[in-house]
C-alpha cells in the first residue's frame, strides 16, 4: 500500500547498445543501432518525486541524451550533454502542482554520429496534491554576543538582548574571531568552528576594521553544552593545545602573506558522519579573488579532541564545492557549495555517510538527476549568488532551509524549498546589512530544527566577533 509524501523508487534502465554491422552486399554503410529498454514504464506518487536509474551501455560513444516531458499539449524537451552524465545515474522528477493527472516522460540517446534509438516511455500518475506553504519569518533579534570581550552598543558594535560574556578572550586567547560554523558532535553537545583567530589583544579598529592582534590562528574549534538557546548560547571549552591557555588551530595554515603559498585554512562546513566528525576548509592561496590551492576534510574519531587530514577528499581552486554545507537527511550527506568566494553561485552534491571520504562515490545534480563521479555535472540551484552559506531540513514544517550572505543586496538571505533540488523560493532579506554592518556569515544551530525559532551564527567585520541571532519561523 502506498503511502502519502513517500518518494516511490522504480528501476529504469535504458541500455543503449551500439553495434556497428557489417557492410552489405550493396556496400552501403551499416548504421548504429539504439536499443532503450525500460523495466518499468509507468510510476505513480502522491505530494513528492518520481526517482528512475538510468543506464547507458557504450556510454563513450553517447554525445547527449534528450528526455522530453510532456504535459497535455505542452512538450519541453531538455539535452543532456555526454560531459554532464555518467554511465549509471539517477533520474529524477519532481512533481509540480501545475502538472496533469499524467504527464510522460520520454528518453531517447543520440550518438556521436547523430544516430538515435527508439523512445522509451515514461508515465507519471500525479495522485492527489497539496498546495505547498510559504514558510516566512519575523521578530529578527540580535541575542548574544558569542566571541571576544563583551563590548556592545557602542561604536557600531550591535547591542545584544543578553549578556553572556563567554570570556572567550581570557579563557582560551580568542579575542577576534569570525564564523562559528556549528554541528552537534554528540547529543547535546555542539561544535563551533572559527576562521582566522587571534588572540585576548585584539580590539575593533574603527580605522582599519577586520583582524588585528598577535596569536594568529588559521582556525580554532570552541564547545557548548548550551541546550537552551532563548537566553543567549554559553561556550564552556575549546580543543586547546598543550601550554592549556589556547584555542589551538585544527586546520593547517601556512601563514605566507605573500599571495603566492599557504596563507591560510577557513573552515566552511562541519558535520559528524559515519561515527566520526569532519570540518571542510578551504586552504587560501590569496585573499584577493579569494585563490585557494585547494579544498579539503580534516577528521576526528574522538569528538573532536585530534584531528588529522583527510588526503583523499580534495576539490581544485576553482571548483563549485571550494566552500559548502553540509546536512543529513535519509542516509545521505547533502552539500551544497559553490567556488570560495562570495560571487557565485549554489550547486549541489550528495553522498552517503560511509563515504564520506570516497569522494568517487559523490553524486551530483545536474538538473535532472544524480551523476556520480562527475563534479562538472552539476548545475546552479538557483540564479543567485550566495557567500557563506548553511543548510537544514526542518522536519516540523518540511522545508528545506538555506541561509546565505549576498554581497549585491547587502543582506543574509533565507531561501526554502520543499526538496534539496529544488524549486527554491524567492530571497527573504533576513537580515539587513544597514542594520548590522559588514555582515556575513549565517549558520543554522542545529537546535532550530525542533519549534519556530530559528537560531543562527552571524559574523560582523569591526568587531570582528560572533553573534547568536534569532527568528521566528511561520508559514504564510
Amino acid at each position: 500500500m502506498m503511502k502519502k509524501c513517500i518518494i516511490l523508487l522504480a528501476s529504469i534502465f535504458l541500455i543503449c547498445v551500439f553495434a556497428s554491422c557489417d557492410k552489405s552486399d550493396s556496400g552501403e554503410e551499416g548504421r548504429l543501432s539504439l536499443e532503450v529498454r525500460l523495466s518499468q514504464n509507468e510510476i505513480t506518487v502522491v505530494d513528492g518525486r518520481a526517482s528512475v536509474k538510468v543506464s547507458i551501455e557504450d556510454f563513450e560513444r553517447l554525445a547527449y541524451l534528450e528526455i522530453t516531458k510532456i504535459s497535455g499539449e505542452k512538450h519541453t524537451t531538455t539535452k543532456y550533454m555526454a560531459n554532464s552524465l555518467a554511465s549509471e545515474y539517477t533520474f529524477e522528477y519532481i512533481v509540480q502542482s501545475s502538472d496533469d493527472s499524467q504527464c510522460y516522460f520520454e528518453f531517447v540517446a543520440v550518438s556521436n554520429d547523430n544516430n538515435s534509438s527508439k523512445a522509451a516511455k515514461l508515465t507519471i500518475n500525479k495522485g492527489s496534491t497539496n498546495v505547498s506553504k510559504e514558510l516566512v519569518f519575523t521578530d529578527l533579534k540580535c541575542i548574544s554576543r558569542v566571541t571576544g570581550a563583551e563590548v556592545n552598543g557602542t561604536n557600531g558594535l550591535p547591542a545584544v538582548q543578553y549578556v553572556v560574556n563567554n570570556r572567550t578572550n581570557e579563557l582560551y586567547n580568542v579575542g577576534g574571531t569570525d564564523l562559528g560554523i556549528v554541528w552537534e558532535l554528540q547529543p547535546g553537545r555542539y561544535g563551533f568552528f572559527f576562521g582566522d583567530t587571534f588572540g585576548s589583544d585584539f580590539y575593533p579598529n574603527y580605522v582599519n576594521p577586520g583582524p588585528n592582534g598577535g596569536s594568529w590562528r588559521s582556525n580554532v574549534l570552541l564547545y557548548s553544552e548550551d541546550k537552551d538557546l532563548s537566553d543567549g548560547l554559553t561556550i564552556n571549552g575549546a580543543a586547546m593545545d598543550k601550554s592549556g591557555k589556547n584555542a589551538r588551530e585544527i586546520c593547517y595554515g601556512g601563514k605566507d602573506g605573500s599571495g603566492n603559498g599557504d596563507w591560510t585554512s577557513i573552515p566552511t562546513a562541519a558535520i559528524r558522519a559515519n561515527g566520526a566528525d569532519y570540518v571542510h576548509y578551504m586552504n587560501i592561496r590569496n585573499w584577493t579573488g579569494w585563490v585557494t590551492n585547494f579544498s579539503s576534510l580534516y577528521k576526528s574519531t574522538d569528538n573532536g579532541a585530534n584531528w588529522e587530514r583527510c588526503q583523499n577528499v580534495k576539490f581544485g581552486s576553482k571548483s563549485n564545492f571550494g566552500q559548502v554545507g553540509y546536512f543529513k537527511k535519509d542516509g545521505y550527506v547533502y552539500m551544497v557549495g559553490t567556488i570560495s568566494g562570495r560571487n557565485n553561485k549554489p550547486h549541489l552534491a550528495r553522498f552517503q555517510e560511509k563515504n564520506i571520504e570516497n569522494q568517487s562515490e559523490y553524486e551530483y545534480w545536474n538538473g535532472g538527476g544524480w551523476v556520480k563521479d562527475n563534479e562538472t555535472a552539476a548545475i546552479p540551484l538557483f540564479d543567485d549568488i550566495a557567500g557563506e552559506l548553511s543548510i537544514a531540513y526542518h522536519p516540523e514544517f518540511g522545508k528545506w532551509i538555506m541561509l546565505y550572505f549576498n554581497g549585491t543586496r547587502y543582506e543574509i538571505s533565507l531561501r526554502t524549498a520543499d526538496y534539496i533540488a529544488g524549486p527554491w523560493s524567492e530571497p527573504l532579506k533576513l537580515v539587513d546589512g544597514w542594520q548590522y554592518a559588514q555582515l556575513y556569515g549565517s549558520y543554522i544551530h542545529p537546535l532550530s530544527l525542533t519549534g519556530d525559532k530559528l537560531y543562527f551564527i552571524m559574523s560582523m567585520w569591526l568587531p570582528y566577533n560572533s553573534y547568536l541571532m534569532s527568528a521566528q519561523l511561520k508559514f504564510k
